[in-house]
This record gives structure tokens, sequence and C-alpha cells, in this order.
């Protein structure tokens, strides 16, 4: 992966985006949480082409990592301390990490309660699994309701699911492998948003590119798919 450094005021300077050259139409450029900037780009657009690009995007970029560095530690499940603030199914939520002779995690309005044990204080990698499985459930619902739904009658096969933490995507179809992996902290949003990826994702086993096929029929099955995404976007990442 292409990188370009990008001159930003402090403190962020020499700020570097990962460039990715891919087979789509459409220009990508996002901002994460954890201040990584990523531009996707089709295969054939020049370098010149994307350091105007940047340079004309720099203020936006700038706003971006400003917000997310102000907010710093929220949001994050890597290395979690008591009082860890995230978002599950699109609410706020307080992680508290608690002591007990169990190992478990209890699930409040606004709390996620992470218990270990004073012996082994394996609170990251409990709550880990804890989120892995919830995702696994909700996604494996919402795939099934949604698959029997809309693609049953088309004479597809129900694809199997597979989940990754991913930096880049919320989710990718295999059609050839009958394959959906989707992003687990793809948890964090709204179902609604969740719902949309998943739509997303299935309908690449009919249409595998992002031709206008592939939107007409997003669009009938799912008529403000734009507005669900822009929520993803604004909600858990930022994104152009």
């Amino acid at each position: 992966m292409k990188t370009y450094v990008l001159d930003l005021v402090s403190p962020f300077d020499r700020t570097t985006v990962y460039i990715e050259r891919k087979n789509i139409k459409n220009i990508h450029l996002k901002v994460f949480r954890d201040l990584k900037v990523v531009l996707s780009v089709p295969n054939e657009v020049t370098d010149e082409w994307i350091s105007y690009f940047l340079k004309k995007k720099s203020g936006w970029i700038e706003k971006q990592l400003r917000k997310y560095k102000q907010s710093s530690g929220y949001n994050t499940l890597i290395d979690i301390k008591s009082g860890t603030s995230t978002q599950l199914l699109g609410q706020d939520r307080r992680i508290i990490k608690k002591i007990s002779d169990r190992n478990c995690v209890i699930e409040e309005e606004k709390n996620i309660i992470v218990y270990a044990s004073e012996k082994s204080k394996k609170h990251q990698q409990i709550l880990e699994r804890w989120w892995r499985e919830k995702a696994y459930d909700i996604y494996i619902n919402e795939m099934d309701e949604i698959f029997n739904r809309i693609f049953r009658k088309y004479g597809v096969e129900k694809p199997t699911i597979y989940i990754r933490k991913m930096k880049t995507l919320w989710g990718s179809c295999t059609p050839s492998k009958n394959k959906i992996t989707l992003n687990e902290y793809l948890l964090k949003a709204d179902l609604r948003c969740i719902q949309y990826v998943i739509l997303h994702e299935l309908t690449h086993l009919l249409y595998p590119y992002h031709n206008n096929d592939f939107y007409n029929f997003l669009t009938v099955q799912m008529p403000d798919w734009k507005e669900r995404k822009k929520q993803l976007d604004l909600e858990v990442v930022q994104g152009l």
C-alpha cells in the first residue's frame, strides 16, 4: 500500500495518508478514530491527482483528526480501562471492570460490566469474546431475516458469515466461495446500519460489481440505504 505525507498544522504536522488503489468507480476518503487516514481510489487515478485532491481536502482531514484527538479514548475496545466509553448498537455505553469469582459480562442500559477473577484479571479477553459472540448472534439473525425475505426466491445459496476485525471495511462478499465477512466493530452501529451492510453484501451474490444493476436492486429493497450509510459513516467513522 502506497502512502502520501500531508503537511498539516500542529499537533498533526506530517500526517501519513494510506493510498488504496482498487477496481472501483468512486473515491473514498476516511478518517478513523485511531487517527488513521485512508484514501481509496480507482486504479487509473494518477499520483498528481491524488496529491491535488488531498491538499484540497487537508482542512477537512485536519478537522476530523482534531475531533478524534480531543475525544481520545472514546469508542475504543482496545486496552480497556474502567470508565472507557464505547458504542453498542448505536448507543453510548461505559465499560466497567470489576473483580469477581466468575468471568462474565453483564449488559445494562448504560453500562457493560466486565467481571474477571482477581487471579486472572483477563477483562480484555473476556470482553472481546463476549463482543464477538454477540456480534455473531446479531449478524446471523439479521442475515437470516433479510436472506429469507429477499434472496431465497432467486435460488442463491445462503452464504456463510465470518467475523473479523477490519480497519477499512464494514463487510465484504466473496461470491465464488459463498462467503460474507463482517467487521466485528460494526456492532457499534445502529441496527438499521447493520441491516444496510448485510443487504449490501448479500446483493453481491446477484451483482458482483458496483454497477447500475447493483444500486438499482439495493434501492428497490432498501429505499433509504443512502441515509443509513451516511448515519454509519458519521457515527462510527467519518468518511466521504
